[in-house]
């Protein structure tokens, strides 16, 4: 009998470095998978208005502890790097390059960033064929990150006794997170597009089926609309943050728009999205806003004057980030209209919003009405909450774990490092 017999099979450790702080997690294996350890290390105000440098010395220093009180076990670690050290570009590769692919767009790449081609660390995949400038293309999705970039992380964890084994983008991380909904044959013919919706910023995956077709990095995130507001107001980021977390960029537009969980996906469906419907605000109306007959010689208004308009409607943080707010809407329009130009036979079936800035359900809708799609608030963590409790090390325990798509994600990416 093997000495391992006994032993429980775990992930390795799981780590997405996003904007807000470090999220780490580990799995069990199996159909039927739990968490076993959950943690995070968060980032403060002042931690994230420094350089890269100071979160690595940061996350050094708190990393072995974390790791020690939440119970994680092993040493190998699938990682999720910084949006910022990871280029996510789609790239048209000649017809004839294809078997080469992964050398022609890492010569592309370096050409652009002025770099040596061996100095970059590039993954890619195939979309489809289509013809750029008159001549056949492969359509391919390119993820690239400096070797230089890798190393750091291998030397932070290396400081833990831990050892790399995997990287992989955020992108491709939240992803593989629903690998298990779209394992099917008959999931190919469906279309989903996932927006993450970060502090730092936003990603956009477009999958037909498990199959990444679209990937895009925008810079707007939860902090644009934080140094708006913090502009409008003249008060610190914090304090913006907390206002908006309160208030809500958006107002959710009907009662009946709170989250209900989906039977199928763990995809809780945000009922009550408009779409198509106009978003500016509407104007709520008064018995005293109504017209009477009025005596005029008593220095009233006529009736046929109507009533007197207010010199300043009421300003909030909805009218201070609207420009913020379409500029997003615009940009994800530009993403379902690049996936149209690829795949005129297809339309997106469906939206699904991730991220910790999805807690905003008025703004999910708003930008689900913008996109005219019908939408849903993912839960990645819902599959292992069927199986298991939530350990402790999370902050939002109680609601959606939008914010943990990458980590969950990563519990499915291959260890190929």
């Amino acid at each position: 009998m093997p000495f391992g017999f006994f032993r429980i099979s775990r992930s390795p450790v799981l780590a997405d470095f996003g904007s807000s702080g470090l999220k780490l997690m580990q799995t069990s294996l199996g159909e039927a998978p739990v968490v076993t350890a959950c943690a995070s290390i968060p980032f403060s105000d002042d931690l994230r208005s420094q350089s890269l440098d100071a979160r690595f010395e940061y996350i050094a220093k708190e990393l072995p502890t974390v790791l020690r009180e939440a119970n994680f076990t092993g040493t190998r670690v699938v990682l999720a790097p910084f949006s910022q050290h990871m280029l996510v570009q789609h790239v048209g590769v000649p017809a004839q390059e294809a078997a080469r692919a992964d050398m022609v767009v890492r010569t592309q790449i370096a050409i652009a960033l002025g770099c040596d081609p061996a100095a970059l660390v590039v993954r890619t995949s195939a979309v489809c064929e289509n013809s750029r400038d008159g001549q056949p293309k492969i359509e391919t999705i390119a993820f690239a990150m400096s070797r230089e970039d890798v190393m750091r992380y291998v030397d932070l964890f290396r400081r833990a006794k831990l050892k790399v084994v995997g990287v992989h983008g955020e992108i491709s991380a939240l992803v593989h997170a629903f690998d298990h909904v779209s394992r099917r044959i008959e999931d190919a013919a469906v279309s989903s597009m996932y927006i993450d919706l970060g502090y730092g910023g936003t990603k956009v995956a477009i999958c037909h089926g498990a199959q990444l077709v679209f990937a895009k990095y925008l810079s707007i995130g939860g902090r644009t609309f934080d140094t708006r507001i913090a502009e409008a107001r003249g008060v610190t980021l914090a304090a913006a943050r907390a206002l908006r977390l309160s208030e809500g960029i958006r107002p959710v537009r009907s009662a009946s728009s709170e989250r209900v969980m989906s039977s199928t996906a763990g995809l809780p469906t945000l009922r009550g999205v408009p779409l198509g419907s106009d978003d500016s605000s509407e104007i709520q109306r008064s018995t005293s806003d109504c017209v009477v007959a009025t005596d005029r010689r008593n220095a009233n208004n006529a009736p046929a004057l109507g009533a007197p308009i207010a010199h300043e409607a009421a300003r909030g943080i909805v009218t201070e980030t609207r420009e913020t707010m379409e500029n997003l809407a615009d940009e994800l329009g530009m993403c379902t209209r690049y996936h149209g130009g690829l795949f005129r036979d297809r339309r997106i079936d469906r939206v699904i919003f991730l991220g910790g800035e999805a807690r905003d359900v008025g703004l999910c809708q708003a930008l689900a009405s913008s996109l005219r799609l019908p939408a849903k608030a993912g839960d990645p963590m819902a599959r292992y909450l069927a199986n298991g409790p939530m350990p402790t090390g999370t902050t939002d325990s109680v609601t959606a774990h939008a914010g943990w798509a990458a980590a969950c994600g990563l519990a499915s990416a291959p260890t190929d490092l």
